[in-house]
This record gives structure tokens, sequence and C-alpha cells, in this order.
């Protein structure tokens, strides 16, 4: 009887210390020492030596990034996020650059899942903008505007509704490789009459001669309505940068093609 006692025990322990295992690895007794993954998800992009605040909600709000340090006030641009690429990190080699150089950088969201609606981007744009330009130190005729693909065509709606809006007028657009997204009823995302564009307003236009997604024809009619010799059409031809998708890549050919230009305009307000 002791014989048999003494083996149910020895056999028993090591199942206790299994149970015990089991149990705590099921939540009965939890580590504290070891944190849980967030369920927020990543954290928010932000670039190096900048502040992000983000105003508004949802497709009508927006993300400022303020140099920080800055030495008083600076250039501010907004810049108009391609279809779908809601998230400023898309972009967050050429937004790192822009706040290096002292320049404070809008980007409103204009769109939320599922990405259908071509009808409302303008209007959630300027409520964006209405909600960050509150909190901005803007200096009269330092603000520009530039946008890639279907941000490239709202870039120049703004500056046609700007006034009427009661929001800022742009001293410049640059409108990178505009384009008109359709939706699943065929209708497109409107492109307004450049030809509305404030006269002193400095446009550029770039279309890129590998973009097999756009092509060229809105950027040139972005040009040719806001006319004169405020407004002038690059083509961009090295292949390192022609392509549709070349705007969000911060490489060399990238930083010659999208980056130089809104660097003069820039350099043009001040």
């Amino acid at each position: 009887m002791n014989r048999t006692r003494a083996l149910l025990l020895i056999c028993a322990v090591p199942l206790l210390i299994v149970i015990a295992v089991l149990a705590t690895s099921l939540g009965g007794g939890e580590d504290h020492r070891s944190p849980r993954p967030s369920s927020r998800g990543p954290l928010p992009f932000v670039p190096p030596d900048a502040d992000r605040v983000d105003v508004g909600s949802g497709a009508r709000g927006a993300a400022i990034f303020r140099p920080r340090g800055a030495r008083g006030p600076g250039a501010v641009v907004v810049l108009l996020h391609g279809w779908r690429s809601v998230d400023p990190s898309y972009y967050g080699a050429w937004i790192a650059h822009l706040t290096g150089d002292d320049v404070t950088v809008v980007y409103p969201t204009y769109q939320v899942p599922p990405f259908l609606d071509v009808t409302r981007p303008l209007p959630n744009a300027l409520a964006g903008l209405r909600a960050a330009f509150a909190g901005v130190d803007l200096m009269p005729g330092r603000l520009v505007v530039a946008g890639h693909s279907a941000g490239g065509v709202l870039a120049a709606d703004y500056a046609v509704v700007a006034r009427s809006a009661g929001l800022p007028s742009p001293a410049a657009v640059l409108s990178v490789y505009p384009g008109r997204t359709r939706d699943a009823a065929g209708e497109r995302l409107p492109l307004l009459d450049a030809r509305a564009i404030p006269r002193r307003t400095r446009v550029i236009a770039l279309a890129g001669l590998g973009d097999a997604v756009v092509g060229e024809d809105i950027a040139r009619e972005i040009v040719r309505e806001a006319g004169g010799a405020r407004a002038r059409l690059g083509i961009v031809r090295d292949p390192a940068a022609y392509d549709h998708a070349a705007p969000t890549r911060g490489g060399a050919s990238e930083r010659r093609a999208f980056w130089a230009p809104l660097d003069r305009l820039i350099a043009a307000t001040a």
C-alpha cells in the first residue's frame, strides 16, 4: 500500500507542474513584465526633428508637421496625397525633407475606406485644411500647395476655390502626375476649370514619360487652362522617376524631379 501511494505521488507531481504552467499561459497568472502588443496598431508617422498635431477627424481631418525649433514662421506646404494614400508615411521622406528646411507641412486625409467616393474629396480636404489653418502660423504669400495623382488634381482645384471657400490662396501649385480616379459607376474625380486660378499664382504640372497610370493629358490640361507665363508643364524623362509611384520614393532621381521644383517654389515665396 505504501509503495502504491509513493508511485502515485511520483506521477502526480510532474502532472501538477504541467497543469500550473498551462494555467499561467492561458491567463491564470499573467506576467506583467511582458507587455501585450498594442491593439492600436503602428505608431503614427512623425519625421525626425518635427512634431505632429492631428486636427479634425476621419476624411475631414489633417496632420500638421511642424519643424522642431523652427526659426520663426516659415513657408507652409499643403501636401495632397494620391488615391488611398492617407498615411503620411507614403511620402515620409519628402515630408522629412520639407520639415528639415523649416517648412510646416499640412497633410489632409480627405478619404476613408473603402475609398470609393469621388465627389467628397475636395470638400473633405477643405474641411481638414480649415481646421489645420486655425492652428498654423501662416504668413501671407507663403502657402504652396502640392499634390500627387488624385492629389495633383486637388492641388489645382484648391487654387480655384480657396478664395470663395474663405481659405488662403496659394502662392504656387505643384501638380505631380495628376489623375482623375473613376468610381464603380464610372464617375470620375472632378477637375475644376484651372482658368479660375488667380493670375498671380504660379502653376507647375509634371507628367511622367513612363506614367502608364494617368499619362500626360490632365497635366497638359491644367497648364493649358491656367495659361500665361505663370503656368509651366514639365515632362519627367528620367526612367528612375517617370513611373506613377515615383513621387512616393526618395532617391536621387526623385529628389531632382519632384523635391527640387517644390523647393524652388517655396524659395520664391520668401
